[in-house]
């Protein structure tokens, strides 16, 4: 990590994230604390930083690297970090930023982890944290919704399923065509309903496509009333398939 973290960071204001999850806490970070959450926005994924200094000197000088990835994840320039959020954070006090990410890295079956170190001017620090499969899913223009057919020939194609049985929903998580607009604003996309079969369960099918162009057909079947869906992936890539099925539950408590 030498040459990353050789040269100085440009300065740049650093826009407001929301609220993210502490990847590491301040007695590990020697009063460095941080938060993170990785997100889309326009097409475009970010991770959403917010760094406190509870410490008793300034921090500056930040610099991000990722480790081997499951989506290829990797900032979009070595100083991108610095450049968000350029410091000195004085003791006290906490800075956030948007720093753009690409996924023109490696890929490494992480199982949706991205492990991090980061350098700040004391030391380099490692945490890791977990991106939603959503946040790599590509829109329906770019083939994410599948036609009809090519489902149909894709689905009876594809032996191995994954199925998972869901409980305790709440619901809103019953409403079909409540929780259809909100899978497709993930870029989960719908592509057909079927008829409620004589115990009240209405399959429902959705497709999606990762930015690394693997294809993932989803069954998910409601069962009103009762609190309970159960989920089936198929993909000829299996690698994501369990990360799929996380995320659809995810939406459906959301």
């Amino acid at each position: 990590m030498a040459d990353l973290f050789g040269g100085p960071p440009a300065p740049a204001p650093a826009p407001a994230v929301s609220a993210a999850k502490v990847v590491l806490p301040a007695d590990r970070g020697e009063g460095m604390q941080v938060r993170s959450v990785f997100v889309k926005l326009d097409g475009v994924i970010f991770q959403q930083v917010t760094i406190e200094n509870h410490g008793q000197q300034p921090l500056s000088g930040f610099a991000l690297q990722y480790n081997k990835n499951s989506f290829g994840l990797v900032p979009q320039s070595p100083a991108a970090l610095g450049e968000v959020i350029p410091g000195p954070i004085m003791p006290g006090q906490s800075a956030s930023g948007n720093m753009p990410v690409t996924a023109a890295g490696p890929l490494s079956d992480s199982k949706g982890v991205v492990q991090m170190a980061m350098k700040n001017n004391v030391k380099v620090f490692y945490f890791q944290d977990a991106v939603d499969l959503t946040c790599f899913l590509v829109g329906a223009n770019e083939g994410g919704r599948l036609d009809k057919g090519v489902f149909l020939e894709q689905w009876k194609g594809i032996q191995q399923e994954a199925r998972t049985d869901v409980q305790g929903l709440p619901p809103a998580a019953e409403n079909i065509d409540a929780v259809c607009p909100k899978f497709e604003a993930s870029s989960v996309f719908f592509i057909a309903r079927r008829p409620p079969t004589p115990e009240g369960t209405i399959f429902v099918y959705f497709s999606v496509k990762t930015m690394n162009g693997v294809v993932m057909l989803a069954e998910v079947g409601f069962r009103p009333g009762t609190g309970t869906a159960s989920i089936s992936i198929k993909a000829q890539q299996p690698q994501y398939v369990p990360l799929m099925t996380e995320s659809i539950q995810k939406l459906l408590r959301a």
